[in-house]
């Protein structure tokens, strides 16, 4: 199965994680690729197959950087991007007031938009050392 994992960052972990879960899922036999959100387009979007999100949030419930235009253009879309099965994992610091806004965001796009949603979107805090394996785990078995 063909597997399009997009992250948005800020430090480097939400990256990581996605880089993490290619691995996994690669080794599981499926066909899996990491893309910078900052180079990907919802017509892209359309053609990604299944589509794994991995974004933190930054400063008060916004999208971080690379991840502006992407989160701009869902946001403001009208696609049909009913052929797309999705997941979002969401970092965030229960500390704000918009916890894991941005993950939030990008699932309420992604449904308003008719993509099928496969497992709800996972909300993380610092312990994703412990919740993103659970999550990838989650989507392994959800995909086989």
């Amino acid at each position: 199965m063909e597997i399009t994992i997009i992250y948005g960052t800020e430090t480097g972990n939400s990256e990581s994680l996605a880089r993490e879960a290619r691995e996994k899922l690669t080794k599981l036999g499926h066909q899996a690729t990491v893309v910078d959100m900052e180079d990907m387009t919802v017509e892209q979007l359309k053609n990604a197959g299944t589509l794994l999100v991995v974004t933190s949030t930054w400063g008060d419930g916004e999208p971080p950087s690379n991840a502006e235009a992407l989160y701009q253009a869902l946001k403001d879309s009208s696609e049909d991007l009913s052929t797309v099965n999705y997941a979002v994992f969401a970092l965030g610091d229960e500390f704000y007031e918009n916890f894991c806004q941005a993950g939030k965001d990008f699932d309420a796009f992604l449904e308003r938009l008719k993509a099928q949603r496969l497992l709800p979107v996972a909300l993380s805090d610092g312990d994703y050392d412990a919740t993103f394996p659970e999550w990838v785990d989650a989507l392994a078995e959800k995909l086989s």
